[in-house]
């Protein structure tokens, strides 16, 4: 979810802005400040309500590697494959399903065009909670106190990475999980993070983090073309 909000606010940046005219913003209080609102906003039309994934039999992968590599320590503990999925809403964005019933844990690992390939963990909760862990890197975007999240190093094993989110996450009223029931719980958590970002909004302190973030990420692909 915040990935998708990230690459909304960079096309709204983008449209909205030149580089040089988003430092200009940032660097006026008040007139950046409503800048920054309405680039939120308009970021905010182009974040879909829903999303519906499809079955792939044959993916074609961008970081085929990296997702094999994530994929396969998790298998070695105790995983079950639950497939690969295309996301409607999001063009080339693949996701490899996997779970571990006795554990109650879901494991998607992405395979991005733009932003790479990532894991993250999730652990279901009665109350309708969710606890996770990412090795996607940190946006500055913020998250419901109901969708708990540790952030893990991308280099450490997934294996590892598992090993430790099992005592770290809350311990009580975890969910049941089901290899068939994964698809639709991400498709119904991503609804319900939707919701709440649509009825949170998207601060000018989010979008200038994002702004930053985006900017240093232009520099440095600059600093590193062979001209």
């Amino acid at each position: 979810m915040n990935m998708t909000v990230f690459l909304a606010l960079v096309a709204a940046l983008a449209t909205v802005f030149m580089l040089k005219r988003v430092l200009e913003y940032l660097l006026m209080r008040r007139a950046g400040r409503q800048a920054l609102v309405e680039v939120g906003k308009r970021a905010l039309t182009k974040l879909p309500e829903f999303v519906s994934l499809s079955r792939v039999q044959s993916p074609a992968w961008t970081n085929e590697e990296l997702v094999r590599q994530q994929a396969d320590p998790l298998l070695r503990c105790g995983f079950q494959d639950a497939g690969v999925y295309s996301v409607d809403r999001m063009p080339g964005v693949l996701i490899r399903m996997l779970c571990q019933p006795q554990a109650g844990v879901a494991a998607h690992v992405y395979d991005h065009p733009r932003a790479g390939s990532w894991v993250e963990m999730v652990t279901r909760y009665d109350d309708g909670s969710t606890h996770s862990v990412s090795t996607l890197p940190p946006n500055g975007m913020k998250h419901p106190d109901w969708f708990r999240k540790i952030q893990a190093d991308k280099a450490m094993p997934t294996g590892r990475i598992y090993e430790r989110f099992l005592p770290l996450r809350q311990q009580h009223g975890i969910k049941t999980v089901a290899t068939g029931d994964v698809v639709r719980e991400f498709e119904e958590v991503y609804h319900k993070l939707a919701l709440w970002r649509q009825e949170a909004g998207i601060s000018p302190q989010e979008v200038a983090h994002v702004a930053v973030k985006w900017m240093k990420e232009k520099q440095a692909n600059a600093a590193g073309t062979i001209g």
